[in-house]
């Protein structure tokens, strides 16, 4: 028996029945995705800005439906991530080896790859420029960029200073992977930890969670869980958004002895003397005038500050400059930017640029920023655009599916799958969606990983 099945109380025979059902669970998680699209005698040029998972996504099933267009890929980054992994990473399951891939291995055949930084995007002309290749014109535009980690909107922090104080970060791999030996210490040696989330949209807005429950969790296991005083910080009003998981984190929370603060957001870290300081929103506090009547200035959030002995901190997250700066950002129904892409919830079409189709975390659309939620995403952006090059109805639609494969404890999952009117999706078979399983776990820690880089960034699921 393996470590990690060790670890998480798996016998034989468990593993395998859980396997079979999370193998199921798996066969329904791409049913809908798995379709290709038709092919198309259309041409023109296909620009794809980001070769995540979006965009690699996307730019294999443009491929394969698409043999007379021209597709381009541009992304500097020569490694790529399996991001949904870190948070394995910072719990001993995955070493950081095992979530990464050169990027060229994964470019789909016939796609041109420019390895370049986009710096300016001018829709109104069709073109954008890139650092090293200049102007790259384009008669469709893919943007699928990821986001931006805004480290150093919190005073006292870096990036590149993160592990200083014993202050991590699971979305950053270096940092996941410093967090694991963190965790172990921590056991060891008891003391304060505190995790937080941030104010903005995020990725994978579990993750914090998610690494909360597992660091508890592998203390619990190691007897030395009444060392260490679990917080949890939180920007937010409460713990997730959909009722049926929020109801089921509540009761892992209450019933393990992890405290939950709203409404506090991370405003510095003093890493030298391990003090941590947040600013307090209530709800309303932001309105001006005392009672919100609008007379005289808001009233500035209280502040406070906690001394810890291990700290887990989320940067506040935005579009990339480049998109932040360009025309793309404007909403037509306001006039105003917007805080991301203003993207059609449906079609994933651009709101204002019709040969602009939108995907992934720069989305500006009311779902959570996740891999599944890409996974359900590729497949309508790339109908939609051939519809839209063949000069047709755009009729692919994009329900919202989401999923936050909450790990609670090494074993166990609660899978939250939804849709845009926070709907559970489930789809793991005879198993109780509101509580967490074995099967859920099967899935994350040895099926989703090989799947993503196998089947789903080659237009396969």
């Amino acid at each position: 028996m393996n470590r990690e099945a060790s670890r998480a109380g798996f016998s034989r025979r468990r593993l395998l029945q859980g396997a079979g059902v999370a193998g199921l669970g798996l066969a329904g998680y791409g049913a809908y995705a798995a379709a290709a699209c038709p092919p198309s005698e259309a041409k023109g040029r296909v620009v794809v800005v980001g070769g995540g998972a979006a965009g690699l996504d996307i730019a294999a099933r443009l491929r394969c439906a698409l043999p007379r267009a021209e597709i381009t890929v541009i992304d500097p980054a020569r490694v790529h991530y399996y991001q949904p992994g870190f948070t394995m990473v910072a719990c001993g399951e995955f070493t950081p080896e095992e979530t990464q891939r050169p990027e060229e291995t994964l470019i789909p055949g016939g796609v041109r790859w420019l390895a370049d930084r986009v710096e300016a995007i001018d829709a109104a002309a069709n073109r954008l420029t890139t650092r090293a290749n200049g102007v790259v014109p384009y008669d469709y535009l893919v943007l699928t960029p990821g986001l931006e980690m805004h480290f150093a909107a919190i005073e006292g922090i870096s990036r590149e200073r993160l592990g200083e104080g014993n202050v991590h970060c699971i979305y950053d791999v270096k940092s996941a992977q410093a967090c694991w030996t963190a965790i172990q210490k921590l056991s060891e040696s008891g003391g304060r930890a505190y995790f937080t989330d941030t104010w903005t949209k995020l990725k994978c807005g579990g993750a914090p969670k998610k690494i909360n429950m597992m660091a508890e969790d592998y203390c619990r296991r190691q007897g030395t869980r009444d060392r260490v005083d679990f917080q949890f910080y939180t920007a937010g009003k409460e713990l997730f958004e959909v009722p049926l998981f929020r109801k089921r984190l509540d009761a892992i929370y209450a019933e393990r002895n992890l405290a939950v603060t709203p409404h506090h957001r991370i405003q510095s870290v003093d890493t030298r003397a391990r003090r941590v300081t947040f600013e307090i929103h209530e709800p309303g506090q932001g309105k001006a005038g005392a009672g919100g009547s609008g007379a005289g200035p808001a009233p500035a959030p209280r502040r406070v500050t906690r001394e810890f002995d291990f700290l887990h901190i989320v940067p506040p997250m935005t579009p990339p400059g480049f998109v932040l700066e360009s025309a793309l950002m404007e909403d037509p129904e306001t006039g105003k930017a917007a805080q991301w892409v203003p993207t059609d919830a449906a079609t994933l079409r651009h709101a204002r640029f019709g040969n602009v189709f939108v995907a992934g975390d720069v989305a500006g659309i009311p779902t959570s920023k996740t891999a599944a939620a890409v996974r359900m995403q590729a497949p309508v952006v790339a109908e939609n655009l051939i519809a839209a090059m063949e000069g047709r109805k755009l009729t692919a639609a994009y329900d919202g599916y989401t999923a936050c494969p909450f790990t609670t404890e090494y074993g166990k999952v609660l899978m939250a799958e939804f849709d845009y009117a926070k709907t559970p999706k489930p789809s793991i078979p005879f198993v109780d969606p509101g509580h967490e399983h074995r099967p859920g776990w099967i899935l994350k820690r040895y099926m989703l990983k090989p799947a993503y880089f196998d089947l789903m960034l080659r237009g396969r699921m």
